[in-house]
């Protein structure tokens, strides 16, 4: 049989050992060691100990709720200074999206040693509740659309496509990458107004198309340059 390497065990460990040595007939050591993968010499101080460890877990109170609350302290700095530079970010108008909140929240974890903090999407949705956070369009048209128009196309359209084999069949439109553009959504304090700043007009216009079975043709890139290739006379 492998000797078990004696290892620390918490208050909690040692009570749940005694309460199951207790609820189950005082089992023997052997049978402890197996259960909880303790060594039998550890088993043994425990149980030759019970009455102290009993007294310690009365006078201390429950370690569990010690952790709790030792997690609440710690996540209370970082939900702090979390919020303070959410403010300061939003006071200059910058877009704040979930997973930057998350990526600020795990570096301040980081430098205050809380290795065990976990920005889930859970811990996400909570700070955001917790503040009055929620996700907003910074700037944005509400566009109409000709519904008739539509509806007519779309009874139109068959009898176009019905003339061509599904290959040659394409559609293609024009889309212009921003690519110095900021987020247009942000999470905002619920009674902000957000307002976009200046908007960067770099962009380069692209063109795509595909047939009707997602065969690709290669995307037409315009851009601008400070100088004009010339064509090749070939």
């Amino acid at each position: 049989m492998t000797t078990l390497k004696r290892k620390r065990l918490s208050l909690r460990e040692k009570i749940d050992i005694l309460d199951y040595r207790k609820n189950n007939g005082n089992v023997g050591i052997r049978v402890l060691a197996e259960k909880f993968q303790v060594g039998k010499t550890q088993i043994a101080d425990i149980v030759s100990n019970t009455e102290e460890i009993y007294k310690a877990w009365v006078e201390n109170g429950n370690e569990e709720r010690k952790l709790t609350k030792l997690r609440k302290c710690e996540g209370s700095v970082i939900d702090k200074e979390l919020l303070v530079w959410f403010s300061k970010t939003r006071e200059k108008n910058l877009p704040v999206s979930g997973p930057t909140i998350q990526e600020k929240a795990k570096q301040l974890a980081e430098v205050h040693g809380l290795n065990d903090f976990k920005a889930s999407n859970g811990w996400l949705e909570k700070f955001r509740k917790r503040h009055n956070i929620s996700f907003k369009s910074i700037c944005g048209e509400a566009s109409s659309v000709d519904r008739i128009a539509v509806d007519d196309w779309k009874k139109k359209l068959p009898n176009i496509i019905d003339k061509y084999e599904k290959r040659d069949i394409f559609n293609a439109d024009e889309t212009e990458l921003f690519f110095r553009v900021l987020p247009n959504k942000t999470m905002a304090f619920k009674n902000e107004t957000c307002n976009g700043g200046k908007v960067s007009k770099e962009r380069l216009t692209v063109l795509l198309c595909c047939n009707i079975i997602g065969e690709f043709e290669r995307p037409l890139i315009i851009g601008k340059g400070k100088t004009t290739a010339g064509l090749s006379k070939n």
